[in-house]
């Protein structure tokens, strides 16, 4: 059995955190507030450019990690029932402290997730999940010099061709789409599968990492082009490799940072359920930062900073608390089944590198 990587878990983490940086930004409604040529304005897009690649990396972490890992349809299931079960208590809560702000259409949503699109990475991951064994199966008999080819033909056509013509020509939404992560889970498997030169000091990587960022900023300032702030720019998606490469070189040998870290990287995915839940959005952070516009820069960025701290960490306790009760009542009995029913509908060789 191969050791856990704490890197990769670390980066599950801190990609949430920029997650949620952003979301402080955009719907906080710091960035639809100041002057454009402002120097506050410039603080908050160097710190949206600086975590813009947040959703990449996770793309790419699911990409890395999946297509040499033991694939279990009940991941799905598990999933599904976090995401059924804190949209429940969320909105329960909000119906609770704030009569009249839960309708019925709001009780639908919650045990509706994927069909209404209430959470679109969530909505993306579901539908990609299906296809993970295959594109596995397919990625393991690449030799290195296709799978290079297959990566680089994937940024090529769904970055530099769609930035060229500045047209969503493949339909890839922006980045919020079922197309995107598949290309980012695709060139994850690929840096995975290929053997790269670990001769380079990983700091390197973190260094380039910035250059990306300054760069992508530099370049929207300079030529007005805020496409290359975006989910699909090349700088962006560079720098979330950048970061990939670094923090799978990461070492955590400390125990307890371990434990930590495991813990963090599990609840990385509730911590998005929770902030987003559409009540919780509209209620508590749509607007409500642009006083942070009103400080000195470096304040500015600190609220900025320290309040998606908190709210990582709120959402992160809470995550924690479901995962406890999940374990009460014995959920991972019913995944078991769920992946025994699997094995018995979808028998493979034994030979097979993946097992349904």
């Amino acid at each position: 059995m191969k050791e856990r990587n704490y890197g990769i878990d670390s980066l599950k983490s801190v990609s949430m955190l920029m997650v949620v940086v952003l979301h402080v930004l955009g719907v906080g409604g710091i960035l639809l507030s100041i002057s454009v040529n402002s120097a506050t304005n410039n603080a908050a897009w160097i710190l949206e450019s600086a975590n813009i690649c947040a959703v990449n990396c996770f793309g790419l972490v699911s990409g890395y990690v999946l297509s040499k890992g033991h694939y279990r349809r009940s991941r799905l299931l598990s999933l599904w029932l976090r995401v059924v079960f804190e949209s429940l208590l969320v909105t329960a809560t909000f119906a609770i402290i704030l009569p009249g702000s839960v309708k019925i259409h709001e009780w639908i949503l919650v045990f509706t997730p994927v069909i209404h699109e209430e959470f679109w990475y969530f909505t993306a991951y579901f539908a990609l999940f299906f296809f993970v064994p295959y594109i596995n199966k397919m990625i393991a008999s690449l030799s290195r010099s296709e799978l290079i080819t297959l990566g680089l033909s994937v940024v090529f056509v769904f970055t530099v061709l769609g930035n060229f013509t500045q047209t969503d020509v493949f339909h890839l939404q922006g980045g919020y789409s079922f197309l995107w992560i598949l290309c980012l889970y695709l060139i994850g498997a690929c840096l995975r599968n290929i053997e790269i030169n670990d001769r380079i000091n990983k700091y390197w990587y973190l260094a380039a990492y910035f250059l990306c960022v300054a760069l992508a900023w530099s370049i929207m300032e300079i030529f007005q082009f805020g496409a290359v702030v975006s989910y699909e720019s090349p700088l962006v998606l560079f720098a979330a490799v950048l970061l990939l490469l670094f923090f799978r070189r990461l070492e955590i040998k400390s125990a307890r940072a371990q434990k930590v870290i495991s813990m963090l990287s599990r609840t990385s995915f509730g911590v998005y359920i929770i902030h987003t839940n559409p009540l919780i959005w509209n209620n508590l952070l749509s607007g409500n930062f642009v006083r942070y516009t009103k400080l000195p820069i470096p304040l500015t960025i600190i609220a900025v900073i320290l309040t998606a701290v908190a709210i990582y960490a709120v959402c992160t306790f809470a995550d924690w608390l479901v995962e406890k009760f999940f374990k009460l009542i014995k959920i991972d009995l019913l995944e078991a089944a769920f992946d025994n029913l699997g094995k018995k509908l979808f028998k493979t060789g034994e030979n097979d590198k993946i097992h349904l």
